[in-house]
């Protein structure tokens, strides 16, 4: 087993204290340890050394995790306990109540048709909080502000609704799939766990919606657009 180097430690201290990074970021972060290590950037593998760091890591019950947002399909490099791999981690950071929010909310995007929930609906989900102490509009603003601050949730102002941030799917993946697997697929494209997106009028299979952006730009020199499940022909 390949022991870890000062840069590597280096890695994971900066990664730690951030808790999730652009996997962009991620590489110019781990050349940066590896300058003031003074050791030879040409080369730099970032999934050698992701692997390298998780052998190591596992023993600890943490891991460095990947995902991607499941709006602009950018990956990201998260810190986790793999050890409390559920919604629980959100505990130490909120009241009983907060979480209980919290998990209203993650349920009612899981459980929707399109993976979202709109800013009138999400702050409603306010009253019908099972604590006697009845939860202000005010304070749900603030906690969903936080939120999305933290990458748990996303909002998208457009539209104005919110949907799952990509640290919610990296480190709450598992918890999604085991708690909501009949109503949680993957995207038959990416093969990544898609909540928020689109589905096939004739198979039903679901799709990230950035992924079918980047079908629809590699069809675009020639060919039909079709459905990746199915094959049938998308207008």
């Amino acid at each position: 087993m390949p022991r870890l180097e000062s840069e590597h430690f280096a890695f994971i201290q900066a990664i730690s204290s951030r808790r999730i990074i652009p996997e962009t970021e991620a590489l110019e972060l781990l050349v940066k340890c590896y300058e003031i290590a003074e050791k030879p950037t040409l080369g730099v593998d970032l999934n050698e050394d992701i692997s390298r760091i998780n052998t190591q890591l596992a023993v600890l019950f943490f891991e460095l995790r990947r995902g991607s947002c499941e709006k602009t399909g950018r990956k990201y490099l998260a810190f986790v306990n793999s050890k409390e791999d559920d919604i629980s981690k959100l505990c130490t950071n909120y009241s009983a109540q907060d979480f209980l929010y919290f998990r209203k909310i993650l349920e009612s995007i899981i459980l929707s048709d399109v993976g979202s929930l709109n800013n009138t609906d999400t702050l409603t989900l306010c009253g019908t909080l099972s604590d006697q102490k009845k939860m202000t509009y005010t304070h749900g603003r603030h906690l969903l502000s936080g939120w999305c601050k933290d990458q748990w949730l996303l909002e998208d102002k457009s539209n104005n609704t919110f949907q799952l941030g990509v640290r919610a799917i990296i480190e709450l993946g598992q918890y999604i799939q085991s708690g909501y697997g009949e109503h949680v697929t993957s995207c038959h494209i990416c093969q990544d766990i898609c909540i928020s997106g689109e589905r096939c009028e004739e198979c039903n299979s679901k799709f990230h919606r950035h992924c079918i952006q980047r079908l629809v730009a590699h069809v675009r020199s020639g060919g039909d657009l079709r459905c990746p499940s199915c094959k049938a022909e998308w207008s």
